[in-house]
């Protein structure tokens, strides 16, 4: 067994060594070279070396964060649950002359309203996802004017109750076009959005499934120390009813032509010959989503402390049915979200203490884009929403969340979720 060991470790150290020299050819430079030769110093060399990485240190911005949690929901309808998250999330930004190279990945499991992976199976290795791709252009001489195009960060003017609509976690891919004008002590925004949901190999471009979004703002301070927001934007959603959007998880809500999602597989074994027939049924929307969205918020300070109000309403103003039928009922298609953040948990050792309430209706907009959090993800749901965080440092923060939450429409089967989150979040 020592002579295993041994050879093991010769072998071991001869690939070390074959692979050092061989690093270190690879890294002979120009300016190595030119020292080897007499022609410049070994501090000129230096020099030239370190200026050029500094260039690059220069256009490199990074940043992450990693977050763990404890996480309990109590059922109603089944038992309750227990699991342990983790969540962590890496990437540098490239900064190229007018030009921002954006890259990041993230744990998760390749759902497209969360980047948490819970603890299970085994330890078993997991993935890293490519969680943002995208390249900006933003020049000094046309500060009003962004570009963005490829999986980036939402585009639009969002605040914690815009989560109705959009989850934190989701990052659309498509193109976008941000305009911001500053008059005075007043600044007037524009986002435009062409977001990609799905592409069908099998159609045709007049069928593939897009997003189009536009909002239209005015940020100002009627009076000192008092900042207000207010936001309306229309979400257009296109050809959803074509096919299956292909996401990697359905979140409850939305009317659907079978009611699971993205697709119903069902097995039938025959008594006689043993076989068993599998059958899998592709589940679409039933309704079209045009959905505006009216955003509000007013940030201010009592005495040090900040104090935020805001909320959201939202009106799919297109015609919903709960089924494809031409009598079926029609269905909720509104909803809203109010509250506020007291304090403000960033700096060392402050705090915040939030409360939220939230109804969303059936069809009020696309329950697979909406929070991945409140019941278990999506619409047709209301409740309260309560937490408290605390920063020791900068960095660290520890926070508790917690959701009371029914289904809300009252007629239906009774399904109450009561969700629990306990975080410690570290960025870097």
């Amino acid at each position: 067994m020592g002579k295993q060991w041994l050879g093991f470790l010769m072998a071991l150290g001869i690939i070390g060594a074959q692979a050092t020299v061989a690093v270190a050819e690879d890294r002979t430079s120009l300016e190595e070279l030119l020292f080897d030769k007499g022609v410049i110093t070994k501090d000129e060399a230096a020099l030239v070396q370190g200026r050029k990485l500094s260039k690059w240190i220069d256009r490199v911005t990074f940043a992450g964060d990693i977050r763990l949690r404890h996480e309990s929901f109590y059922r109603n309808t089944t038992d309750d649950r227990h699991r342990q998250r983790f969540r962590l999330r890496i990437g540098p930004e490239l900064k190229i002359g007018d030009l921002t190279v954006g890259i990041r990945l993230a744990s998760g499991t390749g759902e497209q309203v969360s980047t948490n992976k819970s603890f299970d199976n085994l330890s078993s290795q997991t993935a890293l996802y490519i969680d943002r791709a995208f390249l900006k252009w933003h020049s000094p001489e046309l500060r009003w004017l962004t570009l963005t195009g490829g999986r980036m960060q939402n585009p639009f003017f969002t605040v914690y109750s815009s989560d109705a609509v959009w989850d934190d976690d989701f990052n659309p891919e498509g193109f976008a076009e941000n305009f911001a004008f500053k008059l005075g002590g007043t600044e007037l925004f524009l986002n435009i959005a062409q977001i990609v949901l799905d592409e069908d190999s099998s159609g045709r471009p007049s069928t593939d499934q897009w997003l189009f979004g536009q909002q239209v703002g005015v940020k100002a301070t009627p009076i000192h120390n008092v900042q207000t927001t207010l936001a309306a934007a229309y979400y257009n959603a296109v050809n959803v009813q074509n096919n299956n959007l292909g996401q990697s998880v359905c979140q409850s809500g939305n009317s659907r032509s079978q009611s699971a999602c993205p697709t119903s597989t069902t097995q039938t074994a025959n008594l006689t010959t043993g076989n068993v027939t599998t059958t899998t049924t592709q589940t679409t929307l039933v309704n079209d989503y045009n959905v505006l969205d009216v955003t509000a918020m007013v940030a201010t300070k009592l005495w040090s402390l900040p104090v935020s109000v805001m909320g959201d309403f939202l009106q799919n103003t297109a015609d919903t049915k709960a089924s494809s039928s031409a009598t079926a009922a029609d269905t909720k298609d509104s909803g809203y979200q109010a509250g506020l953040i007291l304090g403000k948990a960033s700096d060392p050792q402050t705090w915040e203490l939030a409360y939220f309430y939230k109804l969303v209706g059936t069809d009020a907009t696309l329950a697979d884009l909406a929070d991945s959090d409140f019941g278990e993800g999506g619409t047709d749901r209301k409740g309260h929403i309560v937490w408290a965080a605390y920063n020791p440092s900068k960095a660290l923060q520890v926070k508790v969340k917690y959701f009371k939450t029914e289904r809300e429409d009252d007629l239906a089967t009774p399904n109450d979720i009561n969700r629990l989150q306990a975080d410690l979040s570290v960025k870097f």
